[in-house]
């Protein structure tokens, strides 16, 4: 037996489902090839994650319950996981207000759907500026060198030494450092 025969049998025989006569190859096969004994086991593995649930009991007379209900007009209802109440028994309260809300929240969730679309094409709608520029690009440029020339401008006046001015309010040279006026 080779790798391409060997390998669609995998499934079968990790099920159990292989003839004695099908599965002693294989499993000669599979002592002496390591992918495809790689391959069984990432299969076992893989199996193990899947564990079948333990079978259902169901009481004699069900199939015969569900029909004389189908008959009835019943469409069902919900399960909880509980043993459901004889046909004809009322109804539990809790389910009844649940019942009652669930209309009344499916409404007002087609009302706000309804509100946002109309919303949507109200906005969708609205005239919007039809200028083909943006406000931050209506203020002039910004010239480079204009910038660069105010700049060593304010520079080069810090950098100046403070001329004496005569006449009131003028400071004096020596106090001038200290924020100082002259007398007057």
């Amino acid at each position: 037996m080779d790798c391409t025969n060997a390998r669609p049998l995998i499934p079968s025989y990790l099920d159990g489902e292989l003839s004695e006569a099908q599965a002693g190859p294989l499993r000669k096969h599979l002592l002496d090839c390591q992918p495809c004994r790689g391959s069984a086991q990432g299969e076992k593995n893989l199996k193990r994650w899947f564990v079948a649930d333990p079978p259902v009991a169901l009481p004699r007379d069900f199939a015969a319950r569900v029909a004389r209900r189908a008959f009835a007009g019943d469409t069902g209802e919900r399960w909880d996981g509980t043993v459901s109440a004889p046909l004809g028994a009322p109804a539990r309260a809790a389910e009844v207000a649940q019942d009652e809300h669930l209309p009344f929240l499916l409404r007002l969730t087609a009302v706000a759907a309804a509100v946002l679309v109309a919303l949507s094409i109200a906005l969708g709608n609205l005239r919007l500026p039809a200028s083909g520029r943006l406000m931050a690009e209506t203020a002039p440029e910004a010239n480079l060198e204009r910038a660069l020339d105010e700049l060593d401008r304010l520079n080069r006046e810090e950098l100046l030494p403070a001329r004496p001015v005569s006449g009131p309010g003028a400071t004096d040279p020596a106090r001038a450092g200290r924020g100082e006026e002259r007398p007057r």
